[in-house]
């Protein structure tokens, strides 16, 4: 029986794997369409190769020396090969062989070649010898090149970790041969079919069920990570969390694994073993690093404000206060430069802060209540109430300045004789297009009907809108329709559908729907809800994307009244994060099971969470991410060192900024300026 504990190598104890591996995938530091993150080139073995005595070896190709032997057929064995390590252990290795057929028909069984794998993140070649490297397991291509031809074949890495307590022999018997289903234990969280990125804490494991005298063997399986382990939890709500010590186990899962993941708990309960359990998952090939800002609503003295958190870190306020009573209704700049709210509530003066340090920039001397700041932080739009008086709509407008004056430079309004007030406005990650609700009963904070519009956007010298026009209609049974957001590509819109436009109010119902950004092909986000998952599915609302597609996904941060397994079933709101299909298809609902943003305040209520990218550095500093540099890519210096904002040749791998889709390695597709993968 193999050691039940994580064990690491001398480099893992120099080496963060999550940092190292984990942020360079989002940094896209591979060019392999599996998702090779280093960038700097393997070993690769010498070109001339010779027998004890100075010949050739039979079989040897030079494409510079003319007269040497060619080939016909080239081949390697094996074909499609696994190969096992278990964390910590001297690392196996893989040797392969290249077999050549001459051109008069001659057999070599090895033909000496220059081998490489696509992998370079996983396993690197020394001469016909694939050597992985123990940080992460994945699958890549094989390539050997050998008399004037060239062989292919894939070969995968699996990393094994077993850790945990050590089960008795009646435990590991019983395990192994249990034959009947577990009556009681179920599964709160997550939900079956969740996809997960990398890069965030792992989630909390939930379940009910479990008894006093539980005893559990939990396994996380892939086609490229095994994971085993044993723990005691005596109590009918149980927890299991993967270890971060001594190296990070969900780190080492999701950078090894891009695709489906099962994760089994198993149960002995002091006589008997059950079947397992089985919650099927899926982790996307990529980093979601970002920060949410979101208003924390409490019900004391201490005032309203706008705070940020990275998932799974420290809540803090996201601005400074000084004497402000209410900071809220908030919108985020796509760059993450700039912040916009609403100071002290109600139809109140808006005031712009920087999103590194908190500091106010700009306070308006005009009433405004909600308004939405353009992708580079430079321009606002206000005024969704024209005076001090939340119904007052005479005419109602919303109005364009800079971020640093509220001189009017262009007004929105509805065509001539439409009734309603404008708010909630959202600005496209493009920079063209303004959407926003139209409000038709109710007052400007609580309503209780309206449609969803848009706008062209035009700035430079003649600022403007042009292009007003309706995309979405109230329905019976919720006839309000706001709070939009726009992919990063700005093709897609969501948006909800509710009783009333706040989800404060304790009779608030509410969903997540898309659509296409002219508001075509509508459809209800019925997997985010939570349906099949949770029995009221609709408590949901404020949806808001991050501003990088990852992974092959979308993003969507919203807030909902939901139980956060039995961690956390309180009427307080929370946040969420749903995975949404790229390109969705037609009449399909392309969401995903919603996973809870770990490290919030559960002390009170959290909304209108907005994601936003740290902003963006100079080249020749230091980074994690692709989107982490305002030009260039980020990349490895030459010394193999840190992360860099650079400028090499070359296309732009995952993560790293393109104008189409030509400027993408392999088969990644560019979404709103960033390449990435599409699931297959």
């Amino acid at each position: 029986m193999h050691s039940p504990r994580v064990r690491t190598g001398a480099l893992l104890s120099v080496l963060s794997v999550s940092a190292l591996f984990g942020a360079a995938e989002m940094a896209g530091c591979g060019s392999s369409s599996d998702g090779a993150i280093f960038d700097a080139a393997p070993p690769e073995p010498s070109t001339t190769a010779s027998t004890p005595d100075g010949s050739r070896p039979p079989g040897f190709f030079d494409a510079d020396t003319p007269g040497e032997l060619k080939l016909k057929e080239l081949t390697i064995v094996p074909m499609d090969a696994t190969v096992t390590v278990d964390i910590g252990q001297r690392n196996p290795t893989l040797p392969f062989t290249a077999k050549g057929v001459t051109l008069d028909g001659r057999t070599i069984e090895s033909v000496v070649g220059l081998w490489s794998f696509s992998r370079f993140d996983v396993g690197s070649f020394v001469d016909n010898v694939l050597t992985p490297t123990g940080f992460v397991g994945g699958k890549g291509e094989v390539t050997v090149k050998a008399g004037g031809l060239v062989a292919k074949t894939s070969a995968t890495v699996k990393l094994r970790v077993i850790a945990g307590e050590v089960p008795s022999a009646a435990q590991a018997t019983g395990f192994a041969t249990a034959v009947d289903a577990d009556p009681s234990l179920t599964v709160i969280y997550p939900y079956a079919g969740t996809v997960f990125p990398r890069g965030l804490p792992g989630p909390l494991f939930q379940w009910t069920g479990g008894g006093a005298n539980g005893f559990f063997k939990v396994q996380a399986k892939s086609a490229t990570f095994d994971y085993t382990a044993y723990a005691t939890v005596a109590s009918s709500n149980g927890e299991y969390a993967f270890p971060k010590i001594p190296a990070d186990a969900w780190a080492r899962l999701t950078d090894s694994t891009e695709g489906a993941v099962d994760v089994t708990f198993q149960r002995f309960d002091g006589t008997k073993a059950y079947l397992p359990k089985t919650l099927p998952m899926r982790i996307a090939g990529a980093n979601l690093r970002g920060t949410v800002y979101y208003t924390r609503l409490v019900d004391t003295a201490g005032g309203t404000f706008l705070r940020r958190i990275e998932p799974g870190g420290t809540p803090t306020n996201a601005t400074q206060v000084n004497g402000e009573t209410c900071i809220a209704c908030h919108s985020v700049s796509r760059d993450g430069s700039r912040i916009v709210g609403s100071i002290n509530g109600g139809a109140s003066p808006w005031g712009v802060w920087d999103a590194r340090t908190g500091a106010k920039l700009y306070q308006s001397s005009q009433p405004s209540g909600f308004q939405a700041i353009s992708p580079d932080g430079t321009f606002v739009v206000w005024r969704h109430w024209n005076s001090g008086s939340f119904g007052t709509d005479a005419p109602s407008e919303l109005r364009l300045s800079t971020a640093t004056s509220d001189a009017v430079l262009a007004t929105l309004r509805l065509p001539a004789g439409t009734p309603g007030g404008l708010s909630h406005p959202m600005w496209s990650p493009d920079g063209n297009k303004l959407a926003f609700g139209v409000r038709t009963a109710g007052d400007g904070l609580s309503y209780t009907a309206s449609t969803l519009w848009t706008a062209k956007v035009t700035l430079g010298a003649t600022p403007g809108f042009s292009d007003v026009k309706k995309i979405i209609d109230a329905n019976a049974g919720y006839p309000v329709a706001t709070y939009p957001s726009f992919t990063p590509d700005s093709k897609f819109l969501s948006f909800m559908r509710a009783n009333k436009s706040r989800g404060s109010d304790t009779d608030s119902r509410g969903e997540l729907w898309i659509a296409s950004a002219d508001g075509g092909g509508e459809v209800r986000l019925d997997k985010a809800n939570g349906t099949g998952v949770i029995a009221t599915v609709d408590k949901n609302w404020g949806p808001s994307f991050h501003p990088v597609a990852a992974g092959g996904f979308y993003w969507l941060a919203f807030y909902a009244q939901r139980s956060y397994g039995h961690k956390f079933t309180g009427t307080n709101r929370q946040m969420w994060i749903t995975a949404v299909d790229l390109n969705p298809a037609a009449g399909t609902d392309p969401s995903h099971p919603a996973f809870y943003i770990a490290g919030q305040e559960t002390d009170a209520t959290n909304e209108r969470p907005q994601f936003s990218v740290p902003p963006c550095k100079p080249l020749g500093q230091t980074c994690e991410n692709g989107y982490d540099c305002c030009d260039g890519f980020c990349r490895a210096q030459e010394d193999g060192g840190a992360l860099v904002c650079q400028k090499p040749a070359g296309c732009a791998r995952l993560g790293e900024r393109c104008a189409v889709k030509a400027d993408c390695c392999d088969q990644a597709e560019c979404v709103g300026g960033f390449c990435t993968s599409v699931p297959k």
